[in-house]
């Protein structure tokens, strides 16, 4: 096992896989290392470990940070294999300049951390020994780490949030809204992660509800809700409710969710498991949404109300068009 294969490997599970199927290069990925023995298995998660290492920098990190709403430092290190996992060349040219993966079709999730632990399950599948003690005992020889730098070009500038789109334009204008900022430093290793304003991160809360639900923020003097398009007697609606914080001249925000009724039939089974499909959705969405705090100057609430009726207005827009709008029915 060299580099030469490592590469090999992930580059004929692409030729047989499309990128966007996650499961699917996990499953060709575990049968083909099955191909190997478990100390070939332990040198390729090593090799993988390597590159991964070797993929932490700032410029990296900022497509990481364009592509995902919040990067934590785990998710960097997911990003980073799904980075790998889509092959060598796409690998180097994003070392080399990370606006390349502007040219990139990019899946919903760049965070692949079940790819981390490929080789684990491919050497679990035909071996009982531990692949990591496996893994101590083949470590990567210094010249054969030097041999994977000596073909690597980084990227020579730093990046941070305030200067993003100078180095990254093609990728923010692909996957950022014009007026969307990503306020984060990079510093090496762990520690780091993005940092958003708290007007920021309730745009990213509205757009994470509507990706999930299929359903439109409804902007009021009182809040926004969330109301699924529904035709049912009963379903769940979502509410972000602000209050007035007049002491600090702030808006505390918080989510919550309520049943909303419109007649009195009786549900039968079907209607029952739908509505229980809407709870499990909406539990998953108010976990996330609570993990942040909300607190916004009136000022930042009146932008988050622009940006609302903007998004609307853009909606208005496709639908007169005919172009289609996509989102999952809630």
């Amino acid at each position: 096992m060299d580099k030469n294969t490592f590469w090999h490997i992930i580059d004929s599970v692409n030729s047989e896989v499309s990128g966007s199927d996650l499961e699917g290069v996990l499953r060709v990925t575990q049968e083909k290392l099955q191909d190997y023995s478990p100390q070939e298995i332990a040198v390729w998660a090593n090799y993988l470990r390597c590159y991964r290492v070797l993929a932490d920098t700032s410029g990296v990190f900022a497509a990481s940070c364009v592509l995902n709403d919040y990067m934590s430092d785990d998710g960097f290190l997911d990003f980073r294999a799904w980075l790998i996992s889509r092959g060598k060349e796409v690998y180097l040219a994003a070392l080399k300049d990370p606006d390349s993966l502007a040219g990139m079709e990019i899946p919903k999730s760049t965070r692949f951390e079940l790819y981390g632990y490929v080789a684990y399950d491919a050497y679990k599948g035909i071996c009982k020994d531990d692949v990591y003690a496996e893994m101590k005992v083949n470590l990567l020889t210094k010249n054969q780490v030097e041999d994977i730098r000596a073909e690597l070009e980084y990227y020579p500038h730093e990046v941070d949030g305030a200067h993003i789109r100078e180095h990254l334009p093609n990728l923010c204008a692909k996957h950022l809204e014009p007026t969307e900022r990503l306020c984060f430093t990079y510093s090496e290793g762990p520690g780091r992660m993005l940092l958003l304003t708290d007007l920021e991160k309730l745009k990213s809360a509205a757009r994470l509800i509507e990706s999930m639900t299929g359903s439109r923020f409804k902007s009021y003097s009182c809040g926004s809700f969330i109301y699924p398009e529904s035709s049912s007697d009963a379903y769940l609606a979502i509410n972000m409710r602000r209050e007035t914080d007049f002491k600090a001249n702030l808006y505390r925000i918080h989510f919550d969710v309520n049943i909303q009724t419109t007649g009195s039939r009786p549900m039968d089974s079907t209607e029952l498991m739908r509505l229980q499909q809407e709870v499990g959705v909406a539990h998953a969405l108010l976990t996330a949404l609570e993990m942040q705090k909300y607190s916004l100057t009136p000022e930042e609430m009146q932008s988050f109300d622009d940006f609302i009726r903007e998004q609307e207005e853009l909606r208005e827009t496709q639908e007169q068009s005919d172009t289609p709008i996509t989102g999952q029915t809630f």
